[in-house]
């Protein structure tokens, strides 16, 4: 039985042998030289027909102090982007359908940073709160192994009446049994 590094010399020597010494990646199929990726849907050498985009610019007023559930991400889904439309005082959640908080829960706010949850790597970003005009979001590879449900916290303000919009703009693909894409 040969090792890795072993076996890794005797591919670069029979390449070097047949005059072919050029740079080979690896597939995602575990081949040197295959040329395999992963496609949108996350199968290896796939042609994106197994998944469904999900897009959508969500817009929810805001009257009520409190944690407000705006959209529903189904287990599954991968390249999910999450961006509020405009910087606001309030700031993105995301909980596991089991309750569990992944960002901004339980009424604390999390430093922008990578959170892992349901599988996945979450990257939250909050842009400077002085200079920019951007809002909050989420980032993340996928897939999802579970549902999770993102949020929106209003926070407390100086007139508790004032009803607040709030625009997200949410992507994200989901594997689908049935496409009929």
């Amino acid at each position: 039985m040969l090792s890795g590094l072993a076996l890794l010399l005797l591919v670069c020597l029979h390449m070097r042998v047949q005059g072919k010494l050029r740079s080979q990646s690896l597939g995602c199929d575990e081949y040197l030289g295959s040329g395999r990726v992963v496609d949108k849907c996350g199968v290896c050498g796939g042609d994106n027909s197994t998944c469904r985009l999900v897009s959508g610019v969500f817009k929810h007023s805001l009257s009520k102090i409190g944690y407000h559930k705006i959209v529903e991400i189904p287990e599954g889904a991968t390249k999910i982007n999450v961006t509020e439309m405009v910087k606001s005082r309030n700031y993105l959640a995301l909980r596991s359908r089991s309750g569990r908080s992944i960002i901004n829960g339980n009424w604390a706010i999390d430093r922008p940073g990578k959170y892992e949850g349901a599988g996945t790597m979450f990257t939250y970003r909050r842009p400077n709160e002085i200079s920019s005009t951007a809002g909050e979001s989420f980032l993340a590879e996928g897939p999802t192994n579970e549902i999770l449900d993102v949020y929106v916290s209003k926070k407390i303000s100086l007139n508790p009446k004032k009803v607040t919009v709030v625009g997200l703009l949410v992507f994200f693909f989901f594997v689908c049994l049935f496409c009929f894409c």
